[in-house]
């Protein structure tokens, strides 16, 4: 794709609404009911609205794996974008479906981030975690087996400098509160 026809697309996308989000558990896990629509802008389907009321749907906010929910949150600036991909994978089921695929959710979901202003490093970032989910619920489960063991080995090398760095911390922290006991 070329950078005009980036741009094209990146002028054609827009969430508008206001975020306003029903609470419920279902099946011992938190889901969120839009109760107002959001109106979703995109070249691949044009402008549709959220559905609401008896057609609604229930999502997670951002699924964020546990090792970087600190880095990128379940909400924030990114919260609109993931409410409409989350509609995007449920409408994947219906009859008229926006998008054809999870890998066009993924696409559309990456250019709403960028249309909500989602700083570039966190856009990337959640694309790519979005992106990951993806690509690992088409694989075997043997491919998932080694998928997980990447995963595992690069969260341990990225937690093991932050775990170093706490504990360095924490060890300045004892060590200032001593010598200001004394």
């Amino acid at each position: 794709m070329s950078v005009d026809s980036d741009n094209m697309r990146e002028m054609n996308c827009s969430i508008d609404g206001r975020l306003v989000l029903e609470h419920h558990l279902s099946d011992g896990r938190e889901v969120f009911i839009p109760l107002e629509p959001l109106v979703v802008q995109h070249p691949m389907f044009g402008k549709r609205s959220l559905p609401t009321g008896e057609h609604r749907f229930a999502s997670d906010l951002a699924s964020v794996p546990w090792p970087f929910v600190w880095l990128i949150g379940r909400t924030g600036q990114h919260l609109r974008a993931a409410i409409v991909h989350d509609w995007l994978i449920h409408a994947l089921k219906s009859n008229d479906p926006p998008v054809p695929n999870r890998m066009a959710a993924d696409d559309v979901f990456r250019d709403l981030l960028r249309a909500d202003d989602v700083s570039p490093v966190r856009r990337y970032l959640i694309y790519l975690a979005v992106r990951f989910q993806t690509v690992y619920r088409r694989k075997s489960k043997l491919s998932r087996i080694i998928n997980v063991l990447i995963q595992t080995a690069t969260i341990g090398v990225l937690l093991a400098p932050a775990t170093v760095l706490v504990m360095l911390t924490a060890g300045l922290f004892n060590l200032v509160e001593r010598m200001t006991q004394r």
